[in-house]
């Protein structure tokens, strides 16, 4: 059972929809993101979970905010960072970036101690 299916479907959901309001095709939105159309067509499709660069990609050649690509973006607390920046060599999964966020979390709450 793949875990990420419901999230896919809502970002693929909120991709198609502000792509529709705006008239832009998976080819414009390849092009304006660097991201290869098949790859796109995956995302739209529901085969693959996209990763936190792609997000900022596509939101930026949406002219949108990340959280209304992918809503596990959207923070709740009013101390929660948005950005953390860092050079990595090659992409991480999905499961490695939960690690560093959890870490993030786990750092925080020592503060609390």
């Amino acid at each position: 059972m793949d875990r990420n299916q419901e999230l896919k479907a809502q970002i693929s959901t909120n991709i198609k929809n502000i792509m529709k309001s705006r008239g832009i095709t998976q080819m414009s939105l390849a092009e304006k993101t660097g991201i290869s159309k098949s790859t796109i067509s995956d995302y739209l499709n529901n085969k693959t979970l996209i990763n936190p660069d792609n997000v900022q990609k596509v939101a930026n050649a949406l002219n949108v905010k990340k959280s209304e690509i992918d809503p596990t973006f959207k923070k709740e607390s009013k101390n929660s960072f948005e950005t953390i920046a860092a050079h990595l060599d090659g992409e991480l999964t999905e499961e490695e970036w939960q690690e560093i966020l959890d870490y993030a979390e786990y750092v925080k709450s020592k503060r609390s101690k």
